[in-house]
């Protein structure tokens, strides 16, 4: 478990201290997810960046998406379903750009993404990079506080590669999480970063239920077959998760899903 602050426990209410657990220095667990993914052959510099981003996650209290999700990737990359040598490539127009991720660590393509954002925008006043073929990236706020540290507003939203929620009305799981993030720098205070899902919780956070053998609370999850509540994270499958805002979040989730998608084909290519 990494060691979480103060600051991400308000954030985070249910990251409380555990008296009975056995909490790692960030370094050390920076250190120890960096050697794991150099073995399952990612470049070393590669291996650095992702596991700095998947602790960070961890000390801004997204815990879904911090060393939870180290055995995924792992499994991932050892069975192909990830590329572990991908080469970025990208393909840019004056206040645009697409970036192919090759299959690779979505938090490399992600990371990139926002530096070249960072580029253009200081180019042309603003600018909009997609990402294709890519993975899952982790926090979305990791990526739109990047800009904010060179005081930039920095707007994150990606459409996810499954769906765990039905639109308005519906039972079928046609929805990703399709998360959105925005970060606003303050001056000399803090910068103001908005990091969330469109469903009620990520699909991470049931994942996390699941290992430490919690049970959810009933507005989260409900049954496709009779739209009862589902408290049993082991049992996901079986549902569907609710959105935030009831129709709001459905009609939001949607939306981000399509700037997501079509959206981001290379600039060659919208036609």
């Amino acid at each position: 478990m990494a060691q979480t602050d103060e600051a991400s426990r308000e954030r985070n209410p249910e990251a409380t201290r555990d008296t009975n657990a056995t909490y790692v220095a960030p370094e050390a667990l920076r250190a120890f997810m960096a050697e794991a993914f150099a073995i399952c052959g990612l470049p070393p510099a590669d291996a650095t960046e992702v596991a700095g981003l998947m602790v960070q996650a961890d000390l801004t209290g997204s815990d879904a998406h911090g060393v939870s999700r180290l055995a995924q990737y792992v499994q991932w990359l050892q069975n192909g379903t990830i590329n572990p040598r991908a080469t970025l490539r990208i393909e840019r127009a004056p206040a645009t750009a697409v970036v192919d991720g090759d299959n690779g660590m979505g938090h490399l393509a992600a990371a990139f993404a926002a530096r070249t954002a960072v580029e253009i925008a200081r180019e042309t006043g603003v600018a909009w990079v997609g990402v294709r073929r890519s993975n899952h990236a982790g926090s979305a706020g990791l990526y739109a506080e990047m800009p904010v540290k060179h005081g930039m507003v920095g707007i994150y939203a990606a459409v996810a590669s499954a769906n765990h929620m039905a639109p308005w009305g519906g039972s079928d799981s046609l929805l990703g999480t399709n998360p959105l993030a925005i970060g606003i720098p303050c001056g000399e205070a803090p910068p103001v970063v908005l990091d969330m899902a469109t469903t009620v919780v990520s699909y991470g956070t049931v994942k996390n239920y699941a290992l430490h053998g919690r049970t959810m609370p009933p507005d989260w999850l409900i049954s496709r077959v009779d739209g009862q509540p589902l408290t049993d994270p082991r049992r996901s499958n079986e549902g569907v998760l609710l959105p935030i805002g009831g129709h709001k979040g459905s009609g939001l989730a949607l939306v981000l899903g399509l700037l997501g998608g079509p959206l981001n084909r290379p600039p060659s290519a919208a036609t």
